[in-house]
């Protein structure tokens, strides 16, 4: 399924009012969450009926909020991560005097 992310949404948005929303603009949905803060995510059966869906409603005024559509990042895991590198605390301290002085500013 493809999930999509619904921010700016009115805190008391729930689950029935998110579903409304999609089904006025004829779009079919899998499954809805609602979480607090104003903020949602929706599965969709397919890619074509998710990108309806930022198509028809990005930006759409809903209760006076403008929507957010887009596409869900949370369940996708990074193909590369970036990785640290181990850094001293005596390199960052010479570093930071090397550049400041050793002072805040």
């Amino acid at each position: 399924m493809n999930k999509l992310y619904i921010g700016n949404l009115p805190i008391e948005a729930d689950e029935a009012a998110v579903r409304q929303l999609f089904a006025e603009h004829n779009l079919t949905v899998a499954d809805i969450s609602v979480k607090r803060g104003g903020y949602a995510f929706v599965d969709f059966p397919d890619q074509s009926a998710a990108d309806r869906a930022i198509d028809k409603l990005h930006g759409y005024s809903y209760c006076g909020l403008p929507l957010i559509i887009e596409p869900s990042v949370a369940n996708k895991k990074a193909v590369n991560p970036p990785t640290l590198q181990s850094t001293s605390s005596t390199q960052i301290k010479e570093a930071s005097n090397d550049s400041s002085g050793g002072a805040w500013r």
